[in-house]
């Protein structure tokens, strides 16, 4: 009969299935991050820039002639701005209270003045 300790180590018998056993898990997890690092360089991976200062300069200026030469406006096209003085000076006008007034500030019907409250036992 085999003791505990014969029982219970790694090397005993089993061959290819016991490694899969034992360090399954451990090459599933490795493949994983391997997979997943491959990903990650594969997306990092990009081309150097391919046009020079001067050329941006140029480009840069071709843009603002282009866009100083423009006879278009906006009122052409449709667009409409929002007036924002015209907002500002709405919001910094009162509000009138008297739509949200109560009828009635106090009904004696609903909570007369002579019903006292509190904690002690004898209103309850």
């Amino acid at each position: 009969m085999k003791s505990a300790k014969e029982k219970k180590s790694k090397g005993s018998g089993g061959g290819a299935q016991q490694f899969l056993v034992w360090h399954g898990e451990k090459i599933v997890v490795g493949i994983v991050a391997v997979v997943a690092l491959w990903f990650a360089m594969q997306g990092l991976g990009y081309q150097t820039l391919s046009w020079q200062p001067n050329a941006l300069e140029e480009d840069a200026s071709a843009a603002e002639t282009a866009i100083k030469a423009s006879t278009r406006s906006a009122e052409d096209e449709g667009i409409e701005f929002f007036d924002h003085a015209k907002f500002a000076e709405q919001i910094k006008a009162p509000i009138s209270a008297e739509p949200y007034r109560n009828s009635a500030l106090w009904n004696p019907a609903v909570a007369p003045a002579s019903v006292q409250t509190g904690t002690s036992s004898e209103y309850y």
